[in-house]
C-alpha cells in the first residue's frame, strides 16, 4: 500500500511487491542499518562484519552529525522476514559547493548497498527516486556522489568535477632530523582556540586562484571534527593539527584521518601553511611529524608495517610542487608517484533552474572578456531536451526550455545530455569534448559564447563525511 505522501515526505512508503516496501528510516531502524552496511560493506565475505562502519552509521543517525540526522536513510524491509528485515538502503547528505561564488547546496547519496540475496530488483533505483525526491524538495538542484565506477551513470549521473588523487612516496626517503635533533616545526592536536586561524587559512587557500568549484566548510563542521575525533572508533573523523613554530607560533595546519589503512600514513584534502612561510625548507620537518604521527594511528584493517605516505591534495595544491622538487636523504629527487585522478559524478535534473542560479557567475566571466556587454540568443540541444538562453547586453536575462523541440541542425551548439555536465563544471574544456564526442556539434559563432561562459578551470570540492 502507497500513502498519499509525497517522496520527500518523512511519512511516505511504496509497496514494491512480493513483500518489500520503500521508505525513510527513523530512530528504531539504527541498529537494523547498522547490522547490514556492516555486513555488506566487504572486501570479500569471508572478511569479519566491518564494525567501524557500523559505528559510523550509529553516529550519523544519532542526531548530532552535521551533515544528515535520523531519519535521512531510505530503506527497503522484506516484511516476510521477523529478523534481518532491511535488505537495501541509502543516506543524504547535505554540503555546500561555490560555483565561483555562487553558493549551491548539494545532496549526497552515500553508503549505498544492497543485500546480495536481493540484486537485480531494481532497488537502488528505488532508493534513488526517494533520495533526489528529498534533496530537490530542499532545494539543492545538484546531487553528488564518490562512488563506484560507472554505477552512479544509471540514475543520471555524469563525471564531471575532479576529485583529488593522491602523492604517495616511500617514508625510507623522508630527509632525516638535523644532528641536534631540533625540528624547525612540530604538529600538535589543534583546539577550538585555533579555529579561528583555521577558518581564516582554508579560506584564504580557498581563494588563492579562481576555481570553477570549491568547497565552503562552514564553523559547524570544524567544531564537529575537532570536538569528536578523540572518541572516534570509526576512522571517519578528521583529525586536524597545528603546524607550529619553535615557539609556538601558528604557522598552518593538516588534516589526517584518525585511523589508518594498511601500510599507508594519509593526509586528507587539507594541507595549508600561512602566506610568507618558507614551505620548501620546512617541508622535510613537518613530513617527518605527520610519520612519527602515522606510527601512533590505531590501523582500521590489514595492519602492516608503515612504508608510505600517502598525501591526497587537489591538483593546483602547492604542496604538489614542493614535493616534486623535494630532495630526499641522498640529494635525489623523491620518488614521488602520482596516482591517476578519479572524479564525481553530478547530477543536475533541471537544467534550467541551475544555469539561472548561476547566472552571476556567467554573467561575471562575460564581462571579463571580449564579449563584455553580449546581447543575444544561445540555443543548447541535448537530443531530447532544449534549452535557450537569452541574454541582454551582458546579462542572462531568461534560461527557456523549449517545448517543441527543434532539430540539432538548428541548434547553436548539441551535446550528448549529461555530457555537457563536464563542461557546466569546468571539467572539460570546449575542445576536449568536441575532439572525444562526435556528437558534440558547436557552429563556429557558438564556439567564443561558450568557452567565455564555461571555461575549463580547476577545482577544489572536498568530499565532507
Amino acid at each position: 500500500m502507497t500513502l498519499k505522501w509525497s517522496p520527500a515526505d518523512l511519512q511516505y512508503s511504496r509497496d514494491l511487491g512480493n513483500g518489500l516496501r520503500l521508505r525513510w528510516s527513523g530512530p528504531e531502524d539504527v541498529e537494523e542499518l547498522a547490522r547490514l552496511e556492516s555486513e555488506v560493506f566487504l572486501n570479500s565475505p569471508a572478511d569479519p562484519l566491518n564494525q567501524p562502519l557500523a559505528w559510523h552509521v550509529r553516529e550519523l543517525l544519532s542526531g548530532d552529525h552535521p551533515l544528515m540526522g535520523s531519519q535521512d536513510f531510505a530503506l527497503v524491509e522484506d516484511l516476510g522476514r521477523t529478523d534481518r528485515r532491511v535488505v537495501a538502503c541509502a543516506c543524504l547528505w547535505r554540503q555546500f559547493w561555490d560555483y565561483e561564488d555562487v553558493r549551491l547546496l548539494v545532496g549526497r547519496p552515500e553508503l549505498v548497498v544492497s543485500d546480495p540475496d536481493y540484486r537485480q530488483r531494481g532497488l537502488v533505483r528505488a532508493l534513488f527516486e526517494l533520495l533526489h525526491a528529498r534533496s530537490e524538495a530542499e532545494g539543492a538542484l545538484v546531487q553528488a556522489i564518490t562512488g563506484i565506477p560507472y554505477f552512479y551513470r544509471q540514475f543520471g549521473y555524469e563525471y564531471a568535477l575532479e576529485l583529488d588523487g593522491y602523492l604517495t612516496f616511500p617514508v625510507t626517503q623522508i630527509p632525516p632530523a638535523p644532528e641536534d635533533g631540533r625540528e624547525p616545526v612540530r604538529l600538535r592536536a589543534a583546539t577550538l582556540a585555533d579555529l579561528p586561524a583555521i577558518m581564516a587559512l582554508y579560506e584564504a587557500q580557498r581563494r588563492r586562484e579562481p576555481l570553477a568549484v570549491s568547497t565552503p566548510i562552514g564553523e559547524e563542521w570544524w567544531r564537529y571534527q575537532l570536538s569528536h575525533w578523540q572518541g572516534c572508533r570509526t576512522g571517519e573523523h578528521w583529525f586536524i593539527q597545528v603546524i607550529c613554530g619553535e615557539s609556538g607560533n601558528f604557522l598552518g595546519f593538516v588534516v589526517m584521518p584518525t585511523m589508518r589503512w594498511r601500510s599507508a600514513v594519509p593526509v586528507m584534502h587539507c594541507f595549508e601553511v600561512m602566506p610568507g612561510v618558507d614551505l620548501f625548507s620546512l617541508l622535510p620537518s613537518v613530513l617527518r611529524a605527520i610519520l612519527a604521527r602515522g606510527r601512533q594511528m590505531p590501523v582500521r584493517r590489514e595492519p602492516a608495517e608503515i612504508d608510505h605516505l600517502r598525501l591526497y591534495l587537489a591538483g593546483e595544491h602547492p604542496i604538489r610542487a614542493a614535493l616534486l622538487r623535494l630532495p630526499d636523504r641522498y640529494g635525489e629527487p623523491l620518488a614521488v608517484r602520482s596516482s591517476r585522478r578519479y572524479a564525481w559524478y553530478v547530477r543536475v535534473s533541471d537544467l534550467a533552474a541551475f544555469l539561472r542560479r548561476v547566472a552571476p557567475a556567467l554573467e561575471r566571466r562575460l564581462a571579463h572578456s571580449p564579449l563584455a556587454g553580449y546581447s543575444g540568443l544561445l540555443r543548447l540541444h541535448f537530443y531530447g531536451r532544449e534549452l535557450q538562453l537569452h541574454f541582454q547586453t551582458g546579462r542572462l536575462e531568461r534560461v527557456q526550455q523549449v517545448e517543441r523541440a527543434f532539430e540539432a541542425e538548428e541548434a547553436d551548439a548539441a551535446f550528448p545530455p549529461l555530457v555537457f555536465l563536464q563542461l557546466l563544471f569546468g571539467y572539460r574544456s570546449l575542445e576536449e569534448l568536441s575532439y572525444a564526442f562526435p556528437d558534440v556539434d558547436v557552429k563556429p559563432t557558438a564556439e567564443m559564447l561558450l568557452q567565455t561562459l564555461f571555461p575549463k578551470r580547476p577545482s577544489w570540492v572536498i568530499p565532507l563525511g
